[in-house]
């Protein structure tokens, strides 16, 4: 599993939030192949106010420019995958021109807000910071920290994860991984050679998921790159103490609650993690801030903003 709390979680929980205080109709874009179908069915269905809170920023063309918001979570295709033409293309079709278009754009961090002021020259005015919420259905549970042989969890399979580093971090040290991500040969391979014990959970629901938190010692989410990170509440929620990256939102996201290190450097991960093994009192700091800034990220906080920007939108 990828990333266990997709857009459509986030827009569930904000929606549930929401149900007694607006009328929602959902519309599900249709297969990218089909995009000519999804923007007449766009244009027949659009309400009092549109919200565009997937990967269909190319509804915009045809929803009333005043009355539809946009949601981005991140920029990381545009940013690190394409080039040339292809950049410029993308670009136009699927960011530059819905921004220009719609009414309001939310950014689900600071750091992305800044990211694009800076690529796409936008009023700051447009374009407003609402967080995701952090997920409901994970609570704390309480564990026994394994001194001796600590449970690393780490969550997601794209190379930018940082899961080589952390394999380098902890070769000749005595740590075990829980790998939630695709099964991987070569990575398979590496971990047997250098006899890391680990197990690997592929395509497995939320709440397994959620037991792979009940189940480890610390969480490693020091990725190079990401628009949120909710696997930080996640583990926060849990009352795991977390690693994370002081790159992009993570700063943003994690507040005290977590140690932050250098992506890039397999020291610095290595480090973080030893401290965190033989540092009891750490532990239980992190812990018990992880579960004051997962407070930050209440549902009902966020949902509260949703609802003021829509009635902002609706009125203009």
């Amino acid at each position: 599993m990828e990333n266990s709390f997709s857009v459509e979680e986030v827009f569930t929980i904000i929606k549930r939030e929401l149900k007694d205080e607006i009328n929602i109709s959902n519309y599900y874009c249709s297969h990218k192949w089909s995009r000519t179908h999804s923007l007449l069915n766009a244009y027949k269905y659009q309400g009092d106010v549109n919200h565009i809170t997937g990967d269909a920023n190319h509804l915009a063309l045809v929803l009333k420019g005043g009355k539809t918001v946009l949601t981005l979570h991140d920029m990381r295709h545009y940013e690190k995958d394409l080039s040339g033409i292809k950049k410029l293309l993308f670009g136009l079709a699927k960011l530059r021109i819905p921004f220009n278009k719609v009414q309001k754009i939310t950014t689900i961090s600071g750091f992305m807000k800044q990211q694009l002021l800076t690529e796409f020259s936008l009023d700051p005015d447009k374009v407003q910071v609402i967080h995701n919420p952090a997920p409901s259905d994970y609570v704390f549970n309480e564990k026994k920290f394994d001194a001796e042989s600590p449970r690393i969890l780490q969550i997601g399979s794209s190379p930018h994860k940082n899961l080589s580093r952390l394999i380098k971090a902890i070769d000749g040290e005595k740590f075990q991984l829980i790998l939630v991500r695709s099964k991987d040969p070569a990575i398979e391979q590496l971990l047997n050679q250098r006899g890391i014990p680990h197990e690997w959970h592929e395509n497995i629901p939320r709440e397994e998921v959620y037991k792979c938190y009940c189940n480890c010692d610390i969480v490693f989410f020091a990725s190079e790159f990401e628009g949120f990170g909710v696997p930080i509440l996640e583990a926060n929620a849990v009352g795991r103490p977390v690693i994370t990256s002081n790159q992009a939102s993570m700063p943003e996201v994690a507040g005290d609650s977590a140690l932050l290190v250098d992506p890039y450097s397999v020291e610095d991960i290595r480090e973080a993690l030893l401290k965190l093994k033989n540092d009891k009192k750490l532990r239980q700091q992190l812990i018990e801030k992880g579960l004051e800034n997962v407070k930050r990220f209440a549902p009902e906080k966020i949902a509260s903003q949703y609802l003021a920007l829509y009635k902002e939108v609706a009125n203009k």
